[in-house]
């Protein structure tokens, strides 16, 4: 998707949400039932922004916000290792495959982004199986306890999933050119018509 709306999930708090136009026929009923707009993504375009996400976040063409201490370095590893729990989530769900299935079959390694990945390969080896028994026995109880007792659907993960990305990388929705040329003009070249 070219552009990108911070907050347009409106589950950002201090953030104004973005909604499409509304009505004003439907901005007569009484206030309480007034709608702001109706969602920014219809159901195609949310599925699309998912995987171009999801995609974006695990290659690192969405890169992780700069950690300014080890403690919130830490954090931000935490947040990529739930991230996963949601993706593992969302596909078992999508797919109806069991989570107990899922959560044998699919690797958190497969979710996170190949920087963190190749970063907890340097770790010894004790603590790459105690970070592989926390995700474990997190995934699960997310799933059996958060996923199994609310009734949270695919549309509500990937709609988690994405306002998480925004808080966990630096440049969300954002793109960056390199100039090829710079050209300086004075303001009386511009009046005589020859630059535009």
């Amino acid at each position: 998707m070219r552009f990108y709306f911070k907050n347009w999930h409106g589950t950002t708090e201090g953030e104004s949400p973005v909604w499409r136009h509304c009505l004003s026929k439907l901005r007569g009923q009484s206030p309480q039932k007034t709608p702001e707009g109706t969602p920014l993504l219809d159901v195609g375009s949310l599925e699309y922004l998912y995987a171009q996400c999801q995609h974006d976040f695990q290659t690192g063409r969405a890169p992780l916000r700069t950690a300014q201490s080890e403690a919130e370095q830490h954090e931000i590893e935490n947040e990529c290792l739930g991230m996963a729990v949601l993706a593992i989530t969302h596909y078992a769900k999508n797919l109806d495959i069991p989570f107990s299935t899922a959560s044998r079959e699919m690797s958190y390694k497969r979710f996170i982004p190949e920087s963190l990945n190749s970063n907890i390969k340097q770790r010894n080896i004790l603590t790459r199986i105690r970070i592989s028994n926390v995700f474990k026995k997190f995934l699960a109880e997310f799933n059996t306890q958060t996923v199994g007792e609310s009734n949270i659907t695919c549309y509500d993960l990937k709609i988690k999933y994405l306002a998480t990305l925004e808080g966990l990388t630096s440049r969300m929705g954002s793109e960056l050119f390199n100039p090829i040329s710079l050209s300086i003009i004075q303001e009386k070249e511009l009046s005589s018509g020859g630059y535009y």
